[in-house]
């Protein structure tokens, strides 16, 4: 008789958990754009970081809280914490600008992957999709035993967070400013990979040893390394350049211009028409120059551009 009921309480209990269960999976609406707006207003209050800090982790992802100090840019940071800039966008979406302020305090994941917030637990089987990646890598936040019971009558809803392994962040879950500059970064390519040793505006100069302004980005790689054109487009000069040495330049669509400076050789010419990544010239070290790199300016309508805004 005591098994029985133990039996049928057991079953009542079943029944009573599921249907609960997908009360909490229906009953709360997806996330929209509507739902965005509540997500930034969450955080009008109330600091992104320390609502991380105090209300997200994962059991196989560490979430760092880093202050930004003197003479830091996110690249930087990335580069120390091993991840890529892209992680750093998707795990702090709130960022409406790339210039890193000092006692700037910003999330940083212990590996590359994007950081995605749910309102609806019936949003994850949308994710893959989403992100072009498999459920396996969908890494959802600790929660506590019968959270999804609780979310169902709690009034107020925090966002859930979600972690895509390798995944980039989507340009829709960006403040809009920061979207803008992410969708242009999509349309140009590096002209190489290397590591970034001199960074565009002013800077001691390597060689005059004065202060002056770099209109450019400089990226140490060996000698003889292959360079790329950063976007399709037309070469409308070759040759030596001053204190750019050996030197490429290629106009693009929508008035964007390029320069490759210091190379050991070019490799194209005037007048060619030239497809992304085309190879236009090998790293050097000619012109003014310490040593092989390239040096990468980038205009629009004869505006210079911080080429960060591109190469990320």
């Amino acid at each position: 008789m005591k098994k029985r009921h133990l039996a049928l309480t057991l079953t009542v209990l079943a029944v009573t958990a599921f249907f609960l269960f997908n009360l909490c999976i229906s009953s709360t609406p997806e996330w929209d754009e509507f739902e965005n707006k509540k997500f930034n207003d969450l955080f009008v209050t109330i600091d992104y970081t320390d609502y991380i800090r105090e209300n997200v982790s994962f059991d196989s992802i560490d979430l760092r809280i880093i202050t930004i100090r003197k003479g830091d840019n996110f690249w930087k940071i990335a580069r120390k914490y091993g991840v890529n800039i892209d992680t750093l966008i998707g795990a702090n979406p709130l960022w409406d600008s790339l210039v890193a302020r000092e006692e700037q305090s910003i999330v940083v994941p212990s590996e590359n992957g994007a950081m995605h917030f749910i309102q609806s637990f019936s949003e994850i089987d949308t994710l893959p999709e989403l992100y072009s990646t498999e459920k396996e890598k969908i890494v959802i936040q600790d929660l506590p035993p019968l959270y999804r019971i609780y979310r169902a009558f709690a009034e107020e809803k925090k966002p859930v967070a979600v972690f895509i392994r390798g995944a980039k962040p989507l340009p829709g879950k960006m403040a809009d400013k920061l979207a803008l500059q992410y969708e242009l970064r999509e349309k140009f390519r590096s002209p190489l990979g290397g590591r970034f040793t001199s960074f565009f505006g002013q800077r001691n100069h390597p060689i005059f040893r004065i202060r002056s302004f770099h209109n450019g980005i400089d990226i140490a790689a060996p000698t003889g390394t292959y360079v790329g054109a950063a976007r399709a487009g037309r070469v409308i000069g070759t040759g030596w350049m001053g204190g750019y040495g050996k030197a490429v330049i290629v106009q693009h669509d929508n008035g964007f211009k390029t320069l490759y400076g210091h190379l050991s050789r070019i490799c194209t010419a005037n007048g060619r028409t030239v497809k992304a990544g085309s190879l236009i010239g090998r790293v050097g070290s000619t012109g003014f120059s310490t040593g092989p790199h390239l040096h990468f300016t980038l205009w629009q309508h004869g505006k210079l551009i911080n080429p960060m805004k591109v190469l990320w």
